[in-house]
């Protein structure tokens, strides 16, 4: 309980005093020294303190400084400055792990563990390994107080559990699951489980990315604003359980799906001046997030008061932070990748499948991307390498590329195209878009486009993804979503266009394992060879999807599908017509007799392999006008699926709402438009 106390103590109002006596309390090999190090002090930190060393059971020790930073400290500043200064700290001490703190006068706080490893004899600092606690006064700093209360501070590898994401990953999906379980549970409007998780799903998504829309101070300047706008509805209309149909739903759908200046109103408990003013003035995200979804969000679902104040309360007591993990930096507590695995975990709970390490999908994506450049371009591989891999590439960039070859480069990686068939909760595709900008950064001479519309370029031309799952896909749009917001401009929060591009025909759910469509196997890779009109049809419809893609289409998702459907089947009827011609090219099946009336041997051998070839082309032309029609019946499939689930609904839902000869006129309706082809 002490540890406890002492950890409230020092996240509410830091201090030495209070760090001593926390480190006192963790380990009686904690040894007190108060050395003054003013020779570390310049225009970034003063205040230098060795505030003492722990000795570790393996006879090692690991220091402890603190320093007070002349600047105001934020989650995204000064951290390379602060790990520079560790790094020259621990080399002039021989020492082997330090815990860092940095503080500014307001008692925000760094807590960070750097520590080396050995390569044989050579010593490397933990420069990807360098994982990082931002507290801030008065907020709930949960994950930190929560790992260094049952932080082991006898040895170095058990330290390193306590800034490690598996660890805080591991307490953090303890809460969520049966949290996300008790909110699907008590879904409101339909005994359908896997619509009620559905609905919670996309509840939590929402949430959890309004999350960062208030920690960027983007709602009302207020980074608590979900909280409050909760508060102020529980303390005039408590028990009402209208929280979800007259408050989150115009936030959601109206709010956050208009342009600024749009008012929003609800008559049945109406908003205070200030709230509706925060409504009418919320950025414009769109994207296809706070869009309702046909088929959950129109089903006149909801969520009672109760459960959505306990999932709060849960949620909103872990700091979110506005930064995404890459190699080189792991923030512990909510950012964007710590909910992909969480995420991860939730879809995959019953298959078994575990959420890819960062450092290993950074590799893969690195690896592939070199591989990729050696048979794209003439660059020396050694240089490729060195590009994609070497830690001080930023030092040596000038010297390591040619204008040309930085061109060459830049020009093929603006064009590649990444698909990830298998896409998870969206590891490979983040990863890849971090590399990618990362590097176009690098080779780029005079660039000056900002990151936020870096990255939307390179989704836009570059990444795609395939998914079976779709609560897969929608936490994939939301990694992609959350990875550029985190670097959008602070000025777009007023703009009138929306800030989120529509991923729709990014990251698409289907099975890239089976390449059929109804039972009808469909070749992709035979339809490299098609007709300039063809051609012409897919160009526009690309510039179509582009379109939609920075919300600047008139046409809905549902309009470029079918355009899909149809280059489907004239793919498809260009085939049979290929096929026909080719077929008329084989001649009569009497040969070309001698004098004598005689066919040679190897003439007989052409005849029978025209013979061959003309049956192979007559299946392949039968099987490719059954196509057009396992795409119909696939349709027809999906369709009914609906069809059903309405007549469902209808049946199950409104009984007290329709009369018996309303309902049947519905359900007759429904099932003629079923039978239409």
């Amino acid at each position: 309980m002490l540890i406890k106390k002492l950890l409230q103590n020092i996240t509410e109002d830091f201090s030495t005093e209070n760090l001593i006596q926390l480190f006192r309390q963790k380990t009686k090999k904690f040894r007190q020294i108060n050395e003054e190090e003013t020779q570390y002090d310049n225009e970034f930190f003063s205040n230098g303190l060795q505030l003492g060393e722990i000795e570790l059971a393996d006879n090692e020790y690991i220091v402890i400084y603190t320093f007070k930073s002349t600047k105001d400290l934020t989650e995204r500043s000064g951290k390379k400055a602060q790990y520079e200064l560790a790094k020259k700290i621990l080399k002039n001490n021989n020492s082997d792990a330090g815990v860092f703190i940095f503080y500014d006068a307001k008692k925000f706080f760094r807590f960070s563990l750097i520590y080396t490893n050995y390569i044989g004899t050579k010593r490397e600092f933990s420069t990807f390994k360098r994982y990082t606690y931002f507290v801030t006064p008065n907020k709930p700093n949960k994950t930190f107080r929560l790992q260094i209360e049952k932080a082991d501070f006898s040895l170095l590898n058990t330290i390193q559990k306590a800034f490690s994401i598996e660890a805080v990953t591991d307490d953090f999906y303890k809460e969520f699951k049966p949290n996300f379980d008790k909110l699907s549970e008590n879904i409101e409007g339909t005994t359908n489980n896997q619509l009620k998780q559905d609905f919670a799903l996309l509840f939590i998504i929402r949430t959890i990315f309004l999350g960062f829309v208030q920690k960027k101070l983007w709602l009302n300047n207020d980074e608590e604003f979900i909280q409050n706008y909760w508060h102020e509805y529980k303390e005039m209309y408590n028990n009402t359980n209208l929280f979800y149909n007259e408050w989150i739903r115009p936030l959601f759908f109206e709010s956050l799906n208009n342009p600024p200046g749009k008012k929003v109103f609800n008559r049945s408990t109406p908003f205070s001046e200030r709230t509706s003013l925060a409504l009418q003035m919320a950025p414009y995200l769109n994207g296809e997030l706070f869009k309702e979804k046909i088929g959950i969000d129109d089903q006149n679902l909801s969520i009672p008061d109760l459960i959505i104040e306990q999932f709060y309360n849960f949620l909103f007591s872990y700091n979110f932070t506005i930064e995404e993990n890459t190699l080189y930096d792991q923030e512990l507590e909510l950012n964007p990748e710590f909910l992909g695995i969480i995420f991860e975990r939730l879809v995959n709970k019953e298959d078994g499948a575990v959420y890819t390490p960062r450092t290993e999908v950074d590799f893969m994506c690195r690896i592939s991307l070199v591989k990729w450049l050696q048979k794209t371009s003439s660059i020396h591989k050694k240089k490729i390498y060195h590009l994609f891999f070497d830690k001080y590439t930023e030092k040596i960039k000038d010297n390591l590329l040619t204008n040309d070859e930085k061109e060459n480069i830049l020009i093929l990686l603006k064009n590649i195209t990444v698909c990830d068939p298998a896409a998870g909760s969206g590891a490979f595709p983040v990863g890849m878009l971090q590399v990618l900008d990362e590097t176009i950064q690098l080779v780029s001479v005079g660039n000056n486009m900002n990151a936020f519309d870096r990255k939307k370029e390179i989704i836009s031309r570059s990444l795609y993804g395939v998914e079976v799952k779709a609560w897969a896909v929608w936490i994939n749009q939301l990694r992609l979503w959350l990875s550029l917001f985190i670097d959008m401009p602070e000025e777009f929060n007023k703009s009138f266009e929306p800030l989120l591009p529509n991923l729709e025909f990014k990251i698409r759910r289907g099975d890239s394992l089976v390449q059929k469509i109804g039972d009808k196997s469909f070749p992709i890779g035979s339809h490299a060879n098609l007709s300039s009109q063809l051609k012409r049809k897919i160009t526009e419809l690309k510039k179509e999807k582009a379109d939609f893609f920075y919300g600047r289409s008139k046409q809905n998702a549902k309009l470029i599908k079918k355009k899909e459907n149809e280059i489907f089947r004239d793919i498809i009827d260009d085939q049979i017509f290929e096929k026909k011609k080719n077929l008329k090219l084989f001649g009569g099946s009497e040969g070309n007799p001698d004098i004598f009336g005689n066919v040679s041997y190897n003439e007989e051998q052409r005849l029978l392999m025209d013979e061959k070839k003309k049956e192979q082309l007559k299946e392949e032309i039968n099987s490719l006008k059954e196509e057009p029609q396992a795409l119909l019946m696939l349709v027809k499939e999906n369709l009914s699926k609906l069809i059903h689930k309405s007549i469902e609904v209808i049946n199950n839902e409104f009984l007290e709402l329709l009369d018996i000869s309303q309902k049947e006129i519905i359900v007759e309706a429904l099932t003629k438009f079923g039978e239409i082809d």
